[in-house]
């Protein structure tokens, strides 16, 4: 072989190199940049499901907060009937020792004072289950 077909061989190889390089170089770049926009298309998403996370752990605080102030304040509504009870017994007590007649409207009163603190414990009673039963389920 003379060195004019060697310097052909030569030529062609490295064209065909060349073309090869020219070729896989663009190939190479999109599948890296492909790469790296999926990855971080996945970071947004992770980072999305964070904040969401974030954000339901926020709201199940802030009802259980809620929750907490509405039994106390139904608690405290409850001690304030009590209250109110006791002081229209020693009323009616008093006012029904006065008079000696007024016995009658002492006990219709009384009656209706337990009827509506029944329906009320009632009401409370289903309100809690209510309420309690939603903060089991997830």
């Amino acid at each position: 072989m003379g060195d004019w077909t060697l310097i052909t061989y030569l030529q062609a190889g490295a064209y065909a190199a060349i073309m090869a390089a020219v070729l896989g170089v663009p190939q190479m770049l999109s599948s890296y940049f492909d790469l790296r926009a999926r990855r971080l298309q996945e970071e947004r998403q992770e980072e999305r499901r964070r904040e969401e996370r974030r954000l339901d752990e926020e709201r199940r605080r802030e009802e259980r907060h809620l929750d907490e102030e509405r039994r106390r304040q139904e608690a405290e509504a409850a001690e304030r009937r009590h209250q109110e009870l006791m002081a229209t017994l020693i009323a009616l007590l008093s006012n029904g020792r006065s008079q000696g007649n007024g016995q009658d409207e002492f006990i219709r009163t009384l009656q209706q004072t337990i009827e509506e603190l029944r329906a009320e414990n009632e009401r409370l009673r289903q309100q809690d289950g209510n309420s309690s039963h939603s903060h089991d389920s997830p």
